[in-house]
């Protein structure tokens, strides 16, 4: 097997690009050969191979190139192709960026000198469903760390059971390799020809209660509720506004998330128009957003991006009531399948209809650096992982779900210091005073960390609620 490099050329005319051998890299050849693009010029001429084995819109050369022109952090491209006789080519679509290296309990606005990874998106592996052209591709990636291309390469929506699941779990050394996977729920649901169908796979109550909400808000605001759908350039500006100021009263806002006007997600939303993905929804009581839905419309595939709602409406579910109103809509359109994300969350779990368990997954390079920063990921999911079984055990998941959203962030950071500091005294103390080796001293243990972790949550101030007033003036809950 041979392997091509094509690296970044001195700046200046190059006399030669027109006999660029890039072209010829996505046919069929004589013998297996790996070719490596590290320049946005070439990537043009893989163009057409490109969109014929894209499915995901994260992975696409146009959201790529647009990702290229708006994120400082960005350093240069990195595409694999994979070509072997008589199949067809692969492909890993990658970017090289500096983000800094966040631990356990440390604030986003500290952190160490910024480290160098290769992000491969979700569906960012273009395989065609090759094992073998998979396992190639990942071969390569270790390659590359190894010869110091880049510290961490990362993996996004890994699915558990999938050729590149296994690939990237067994392909790097063991010191190299990601010990610390975090699963996540990722769901899915499936589009039938119309509303109705749809409707019956949740129960007969449900669905009257949906409705009887929609008519209390149309009884409460006669003639005021209506819906509208964007999906051109021109309507991009108008969406943005009306998106952040719904976003701006919502719990996600509260915790960094949600939409957030700027000038990257402007230029997707303007991307996803161009293309024809823009499938974005917004619900109006008396000219006045209160609910917003956006997706990118990929292929047959719906990936819902955001969402949010007026909590002074949280009573009709006006959220819901959109939602509704979209999948009419995209039903309407052909649309087969919406992508939920990952997380879990009760309208997923209502109205999606096929469960997937997806991670993601890294690999390090073989060096001091490589190491150290895949020991200090093993210790944060490890911890994480074990915290989140527990919980969904004993049946506290939902509930301290719902309580951390409704915290503000920097509270969170700081009551999270708090417990970790409390159990490891509990710990210590334990250990110096010798009852932790008693029969029963793990039980006391867990009780005392308990008891304090409780102790230190009760006491978070509570925010108070807002005022009608704030909320006509657009202020955030």
């Amino acid at each position: 097997m041979t392997v091509q490099n094509h690296v970044s050329a001195p700046p200046g005319p190059n006399p030669e690009s027109a006999r660029s051998p890039v072209a010829p890299v996505c046919a069929n050849t004589a013998t297996p050969a790996i070719s490596v693009f590290r320049t946005l010029d070439e990537l043009d001429a893989l163009r057409a191979a490109w969109k014929d084995l894209c499915c995901h819109c994260a992975a696409d050369i146009d959201f790529l190139k647009t990702i290229i022109a708006q994120r400082p952090a960005f350093v240069r491209p990195h595409v694999i192709v994979f070509s072997a006789p008589g199949s067809a080519p692969a492909m890993l679509i990658g970017r090289i960026e500096q983000r800094p290296w966040r631990i356990w309990l440390q604030p986003k606005e500290t952190g160490p000198q910024p480290v160098s990874m290769l992000i491969v998106p979700e569906g960012g592996v273009l395989d065609g469903g090759n094992p073998s052209a998979c396992k190639q591709l990942i071969t390569e990636v270790m390659n590359n760390l190894r010869r110091g291309e880049f510290d961490v390469a990362m993996f996004g929506g890994l699915k558990t059971g999938t050729p590149l699941y296994d690939a990237v779990r067994a392909v790097p050394p063991l010191p190299c390799r990601d010990h610390g996977l975090l699963h996540v729920t990722h769901w899915l649901g499936h589009l039938p020809g119309t509303l109705d169908e749809f409707l019956r796979r949740i129960s007969s109550a449900h669905r009257s209660i949906f409705r009887k909400k929609q008519r209390k808000l149309e009884a409460a605001h006669p003639g005021q509720v209506h819906f509208r759908s964007f999906t051109q350039p021109a309507e991009v500006e108008e969406l943005d506004a009306a998106a952040a100021e719904i976003a701006q009263q919502t719990y996600q806002y509260r915790r960094g998330g949600s939409y957030r006007p700027s000038a990257e997600g402007k230029s997707f939303l303007q991307l996803s128009a161009r293309n024809q993905w823009l499938r974005a929804y917004l619900l109006y009581v008396d000219k006045r957003p209160i609910a917003f839905w956006i997706g990118t419309l990929y292929r047959d595939t719906l990936r819902l991006d955001t969402t949010g709602y007026v909590q002074e409406f949280k009573e009709y579910d006006p959220g819901i009531i959109l939602f509704l109103h979209m999948v009419g809509d995209l039903c309407k359109q052909g649309v087969k399948h919406l992508d939920f994300g990952i997380g879990e969350s009760i309208y997923k779990s209502r109205f999606g209809d096929e469960k997937l368990e997806t991670a993601t997954g890294c690999m390090f390079a073989p060096t001091a650096k490589g190491v150290s920063l895949m020991a200090l990921r093993c210790l944060r999911y490890s911890v994480e992982n074990i915290s989140r079984q527990c919980a969904s055990h004993f049946g506290f998941d939902h509930p301290l779900r719902k309580f951390w959203r409704a915290l503000p962030a920097a509270l969170r950071m700081k009551q999270s210091v708090e417990v970790t500091l409390a159990c490891l005294l509990v710990l210590i103390s334990g250990t110096w005073q010798g009852w932790l080796k008693w029969p029963e001293g793990t039980l006391i243990a867990a009780a005392l960390c308990l008891i304090t972790s409780v102790g230190i949550v009760r006491k978070a101030p509570q925010k108070p609620p807002l005022k009608p007033q704030d909320h006509a003036a657009g202020k955030p809950s």
